[in-house]
């Protein structure tokens, strides 16, 4: 799995700035001839040997008299150093998992390029060794050793120091009170948010509260102020009001009243009537005078026969007046469109003259050009042309000034206007004899 994050990685020095480029991947601290050099571009699949090989290659590009690392990729490893403690990294370490695993002690850690050869361990603590013993081989060659064991074993040993390194970032978080402590930072910064929110609702509330009661109070006002309104005009209608029924209640018991004196006038007048015509001619029975005083009584009150007449009466006028009335709307609509066609008439007779007029002229520039021309053949012609003039001159002074003006009964154009002004024997065009 070693090719997935090899052709991705590349490496820089820390202090240089990035590519303009962005490269997929984490980026890696390394130490390499005591410069710090970042690898970019690693992933999950990148191990040590990968990370050699790019820091090996970037290494290459100095020039020969800066170059201190010298040889094969596999003559390399890296080494892990935490507070002083250093071990080699196989070679099929996956890098990016064993920098997670560290977890918070990932700023104490700090990866260094170095020869196998010249890797020597510095342990904390050197153990004492027996003077008779012999050497264990890993000691004269630590870093080789872990080359020289097979893939499986150098597996299992990759996976227990992660093991281990887990357990120590377990450890790390999982001090006493560390996570009661943090519950409850947790729960007060919770709380604090609560709270905030809270007040800041209850100020919503208190300002929507201002609002309604403004709102009310002017409201209240408006309708106090409306009723004093509508009472004052109600007492002034009511007081009106209150005049006119009794002027009009006196009104009519003064009208009541003259309407019964007039009618004991009537009733005395025709009681005096009677007893004159009695004493001059002769005696009436008793019975006769209350027949008389009935009919006098009744002529007083208005038949129903006669209101039903004067009703139909007035149903008639009406209706004539409605006919009258439409046939008016009838004569001015045939009154404006025979308006309309006088108008039309007028504008086509003008511009019926001016055609006339335009010809006429036209007509005299050719006979004059053509007099200019055939001046010796047409003076046999010119002596005709006089007395045909001369005659119709006569002509006209002969006629009647009712035969001057008469018109042709379709066009509206008189009659001798439409003679003179297509008579070609005329040297100048002849007046317009029309009332237009």
């Amino acid at each position: 799995m070693a090719p997935f994050g090899k052709n991705f990685l590349k490496a820089r020095l820390k202090n240089r700035t990035k590519d303009a480029e962005p490269v997929i991947g984490k980026e890696i601290q390394v130490t390499v001839c005591k410069e710090e050099k970042v690898v970019c571009g690693v992933t999950k699949h990148t191990t040590c040997a990968d990370m050699i090989q790019a820091l090996l290659e970037d290494h290459k590009s100095y020039p020969e008299s800066k170059c201190l690392l010298h040889g094969e990729p596999k003559d390399f490893c890296l080494v892990e150093r935490w507070k002083g403690f250093e071990r080699a990294l196989p070679p099929l370490t996956r890098i990016l998992r064993l920098w997670y695993a560290w977890g918070d002690q990932r700023p104490s850690i700090q990866f260094i390029l170095v020869k196998s050869s010249d890797f020597v361990p510095q342990p904390a603590k050197k153990a004492l060794t027996s003077k008779g013993a012999k050497p264990k081989r890993w000691e004269h060659s630590r870093a080789q050793y872990p080359q020289s064991l097979p893939v499986e074993k150098q597996k299992r040993m990759v996976k227990k120091a992660f093991r281990k390194l887990e357990k120590l970032h377990n450890e790390t978080r999982s001090s006493p009170g560390a996570e009661e402590i943090e519950r409850m930072v947790q729960l007060i910064l919770n709380q604090d948010h609560t709270i905030r929110e809270q007040i800041q609702h209850m100020r919503e509330l208190d300002v929507d509260i201002e609002e309604f009661e403004l709102l009310t109070q002017r409201e209240a006002e408006c309708e106090s102020a409306l009723a004093q309104a509508c009472a004052q005009s109600l007492e002034v209608h009511s007081e009106e009001q209150l005049q006119e029924y009794l002027y009009t209640s006196d009104g009519i018991e003064h009208l009541e009243l003259q309407v019964q004196r007039h009618r004991a006038l009537i009733l005395q007048l025709s009681r005096d009537i009677d007893t004159e015509l009695r004493g001059t001619t002769f005696p009436v029975d008793q019975g006769d005078e209350d027949e008389q005083e009935g009919a006098a009584a009744a002529s007083l009150i208005p038949s129903e026969t006669d209101k039903s007449f004067y009703t139909a009466d007035l149903e008639r006028m009406q209706d004539e007046l409605k006919h009258s009335l439409f046939a008016a709307v009838a004569l001015h609509n045939q009154a404006a469109e025979m308006e309309k066609q006088l108008k039309y008439s007028d504008t086509a007779l003008v511009s019926k003259d001016q055609e006339c007029w335009q010809l006429a002229a036209q007509l005299s520039s050719l006979q004059i050009g053509d007099s200019r021309e055939d001046k010796p053949s047409l003076s046999p012609l010119k002596s005709e042309t006089q007395c045909s003039v001369s005659q119709t001159v006569k002509l006209k002074h002969s006629l009647s000034p009712l035969d001057i003006t008469d018109t042709d009964s379709d066009t509206g154009i008189s009659s001798t206007h439409s003679q003179d002004s297509l008579s070609p024997c005329l040297d100048f065009p002849p007046p317009l004899d029309t009332d237009v």
